[in-house]
Parts: structure tokens; sequence; C-alpha cells
């Protein structure tokens, strides 16, 4: 693990390492355009408005996969240690299941009858809403994580500290949310039920995920002596 330390410190990692922080980066961008997709559906309760920014979702999960790709095709270039290597695909990877995360709630959506959402419940909109808005303010914490843990290593504790205090929340939430969506009668058959069950689950992995981030680069720093 300490070889991927001094990887980090070294100028033919840059690179990579900011490849890496741009991935981040895209990732965080699919996050805000979930939230602006949904927040419009919820409020307005219009399929067709919000058809263009859930495909925007999946467009900006495409850009995050080619980041990816590029950035696993330099590692495997590289003349890197095997433990090195492993560990920053590992990285990426789990960068890489927010983004994951975020389309699969996006293309879901699209498939849920508008009634659904219009029987709602006041409730539950405004759970469904904060959800997202706590998960995006997570997302925030993802380059961030990202950036100090390739450069100075001082502030992964207290950002990785954040990243759990808003996951903590999110979990809460959703459990508030599953009572909520109970309390009320839906006319609407049971493979629509199933489907946006489906989704929040997804919508909830997307803070889990993050927090898996920040736990995986939690892992690698406290593996190295000094850290």
């Amino acid at each position: 693990m300490g070889s991927l330390i001094e990887y980090l410190k070294r100028k033919t990692a840059f690179d990579a390492l900011e490849k890496t922080i741009k991935h981040a980066q895209k990732v965080q961008e699919c996050v805000k355009e979930l939230d602006k997709g949904l927040e419009m559906l919820l409020t307005e309760k219009d399929l067709d408005k919000t058809h263009d920014i859930f495909h925007n979702v999946d467009l900006l999960e495409g850009e995050a996969d080619k980041l990816r790709r590029d950035l696993q095709k330099d590692i495997s270039k590289g003349e890197l240690d095997p433990n090195v290597r492993q560990n920053l695909s590992h990285l990426i990877k789990r960068i890489d299941d927010v983004a994951n995360c975020c389309n699969g709630v996006a293309r879901r959506i699209g498939t849920v009858p508008i009634k659904f959402w219009e029987q709602c419940s006041e409730e539950t909109t405004k759970l469904i809403i904060q959800i997202m808005k706590t998960t995006v303010d997570c997302a925030q914490f993802l380059d961030k994580i990202v950036i100090d843990f390739v450069e100075n290593r001082k502030n992964v504790k207290d950002i990785g500290k954040q990243i759990n205090d808003h996951e903590h929340k999110v979990d809460l939430l959703n459990i508030k949310l599953r009572r909520s969506l109970q309390d009320t009668q839906y006319d609407v058959n049971f493979f629509t039920i199933f489907t946006v069950g489906n989704i929040f689950d997804i919508l909830e992995a997307i803070s889990d995920s993050i927090e898996g981030v920040a736990d995986y680069i939690m892992v690698l720093l406290t593996s190295v002596e000094g850290y």
C-alpha cells in the first residue's frame, strides 16, 4: 500500500492523477443533473419536460466511462508496481460506481407512469427531494477527497467524516420515505411499485457509493505507516 503513496509523489503520476480528479468531477455533474431532473419531475409532474435532463445524466455517465477507460489504459501502460495498479483501479472503479447509480435512477424513472408521481403525498415528495439534495451535498466532497488524497493528504479524514455524516442522513431520510410510501394508497400495478422500490434503492446507493470511495481512500492511508 505504501508504494501507492510514493507513486503519488512522482511527476510521472501527474497525468493519471489529473484525470482521476476530472473523473470525480464528471461524476459530480451526474449527481447534480439527476437532482435537477428529479426536482422538476416531482414539482411539475411532467415526464416530457424531464426527459432531456435524465438523458443528459446518461450522456454524462458515458463521458465518465470514457475517462475511466482512458485512466485504466494509462495505468496498464505504465511501469507500475502490481499493488499500485490494483489500488488505483479499485479507486477508479469506486468513483465510477457513483455515476452508474445516477444513470440507473435516471433510466428507470422514465418507465414509471406519471400517475404514480401525481399520487405521491406531499410528505413523500418532500422526502425524495431532501434525499436528493443531501446526496448532492455528499457528492460535493467527492472531488475534494480525491484532490486531497493525491496532493498533501492532510484533510482526508475530515472530508471522509463529512461524507459519512451525509450518507447517514440519507439513510435516515430513506427510512422515513419507506414509511411515507406505505401510508399512501396507490392506484398503480404491482410492477410499477416494484420499479419504484428499485429506483429508491439505487438512489440511496449513490451516497453509499460516495462513502465507498471515502472508505477505500481511508483504507489506503491507514495501511501506510505514518498516516
